[in-house]
């Protein structure tokens, strides 16, 4: 069934981000007053994805003020320039699919004479294929921090100065490196559940298949491939992630870690604001050590010589 904007778009949008579990919006164009109108009083909403290309916030079919207010609401904001498609998962399981950005034109919100023509559709349960999707855009995005958020608000006015007279005036700015998030980090507790996943398709749960699709999406791993093939591209984007380069250099230097030395180190470099408390990071290394050594072919081996697990270069 289709929802039309000016008929029951909105009131359906609102029915069903209020029935979700855990809601992530994906949409090029977001203007504060109707985000607010939108999601305010809804309590689900975690993560929010925009397009924010230098144009759209220069033309104002976008709003930068949009970071603090989600930011104070405890959601998380990513910026991804190459965003078209307008959708809102819950948990990634269902989709409202919507031609419709959010601004008041496109939602109706408030009442608006002039009103976009807009339609939407709800598509349940979403296949491995579909979720893999949103989890490589997601992927791809760039987590916006203050620090990000201050560099692009002291560009915006220089920005609507040149326009339209430069040709090119896309934003500069320094990222703190995503690369070493700790959620850059493999979630699949093991490779075989991985292996599994991936070639049969069937999964005991949905944390179970969310952590594939998470390494999959992180590895870009496509689906469809022979396990032969799979399983060699995992390996190489695997021990090619500047996460685990980084990691294994120290281990190169060292030839054995600890598992205590390991926390510090990921600790130390990971570059998520804030910084997790280091109990809050030891199910990661776990999982890293069992993938540096499945995946190593015989070149890691982890044994325990003391209270500690280590980490070590086979000889």
């Amino acid at each position: 069934m289709l929802f039309k904007n000016g008929i029951d778009l909105q009131p359906k949008l609102s029915e069903y981000m209020s029935n979700s579990q855990g809601l992530f919006i994906f949409s090029p164009y977001i203007k504060l007053e109707t985000l607010k109108a939108l999601i305010d009083g809804q309590e689900k909403v975690k993560v929010v994805f925009v397009r924010w290309e230098t144009k759209d916030l220069i033309l104002g079919s976008s709003d930068l003020e949009i970071y603090p207010y989600l930011k104070a609401k405890g959601i998380t904001l990513y910026r991804n320039s190459r965003l078209h498609l307008k959708a809102y998962l819950d948990e990634y399981k269902n989709c409202f699919l919507t031609s419709a950005n959010i601004s008041s034109r496109a939602l109706n919100l408030p009442p608006y004479s002039n009103y976009n023509y807009e339609i939407g559709t709800i598509v349940e349960g979403l296949g491995i294929e579909d979720r893999l999707y949103f989890n490589i855009i997601e992927s791809d995005s760039i987590l916006i921090t203050d620090n990000i958020y201050k560099q692009l608000n002291e560009q915006l006015p220089k920005k609507k100065k040149e326009f339209p007279d430069e040709e090119e005036f896309a934003f500069k700015f320094e990222a703190p490196d995503k690369d070493f998030l700790i959620t850059a980090l493999p979630m699949t507790y093991s490779i075989e559940t991985l292996y599994r996943i991936y070639e049969d398709k069937e999964f005991v749960n949905d944390l179970e298949c969310n952590c594939v699709l998470h390494d999959l999406a992180i590895y870009k791993i496509p689906l469809g491939l022979p396990s032969t093939e799979f399983r060699e591209k995992l390996k190489e984007a695997f021990f090619n992630h500047n996460f685990i380069k980084g990691f294994l250099q120290n281990l190169e230097n060292t030839g054995e870690i600890y598992f205590g030395t390991a926390k510090e180190w990921i600790h130390k470099n990971c570059t998520d604001v804030p910084t997790p408390r280091k109990w809050e990071i030891t199910e990661n290394i776990q999982i890293l050590y069992k993938w540096i050594v499945k995946l190593g072919n015989g070149k890691y081996e982890v044994d325990r010589p003391s209270y500690s697990e280590r980490l070590f270069i086979s000889k």
